[in-house]
């Protein structure tokens, strides 16, 4: 289409079919991720040895007369 001076003031703009442009924009929003940990506590029983000394006594008569 050619452009055709009025009134000679200069061309009359020509208007096309209006498009829509999107611009994305993308903001970052803090979401709380849960870890749930549980902790078990074992209890083991080790055998530890406790030594004991039994001492008896006796009494022996050497010597004279034995």
């Amino acid at each position: 289409m050619a452009l055709q001076p009025s009134n000679c003031s200069g061309p009359r703009p020509i208007y096309t079919d209006k498009k829509v442009v999107y611009e994305d924009v993308y903001k970052p929003e803090l979401v709380p991720v849960i870890h749930e940990v549980e902790v078990v506590e074992r209890i083991h029983h080790v055998p530890v040895p406790v030594h004991h000394v039994v001492v008896k006594r006796r009494v022996v008569h050497c010597g004279y007369n034995c």
